[in-house]
């Protein structure tokens, strides 16, 4: 890999910078999880599908995660499937909520994280209590 390529990673998980060298089976969930984005960014893509980056994280990794996918949708398409509401909310521009899979509601996620009502309909619960 070359050092501009290597760079990047680090600016968008500047942990990475401490573990890279390190074998994966030896790194947390967390550290595993910014190793696997950095693998499927390493090469530039148009677009990034990525199933529940946030699952079994802490809360401090999560909001490192949600700067790294803030930069990554500035130069590329990301498609996230996520269950924890504030990532989805903090970097969701449309969502699609399914139910044993089918699409049960689909719209801006402006809207739904505005709507109370439609949370606690879809969801059960409301986006702001779940932070």
């Amino acid at each position: 890999m070359d050092d501009k390529r290597l760079e990047r990673i680090f600016v968008l998980f500047p942990a990475m910078k401490k573990f890279w060298q390190a074998f994966a089976g030896n790194l947390s969930g967390g550290q595993k999880q910014m190793l696997a984005i950095s693998r499927a960014i390493v090469e530039p893509r148009k677009l990034l599908l990525v199933d529940e980056p946030t699952k079994g994280l802490a809360p401090a990794i999560i909001q490192a995660m949600i700067e790294a996918f803030r930069e990554l949708k500035r130069e590329t398409t990301l498609l996230v499937v996520e269950q924890n509401f504030h990532f989805a909310r903090s970097l969701g521009d449309a969502v699609a909520v399914m139910d044993s899979g089918r699409i049960v509601h689909r719209g801006r996620m402006a809207e739904l994280a505005a709507d109370e009502a439609l949370q606690q309909r879809l969801l059960g619960l409301s986006l702001d209590t779940h932070q």
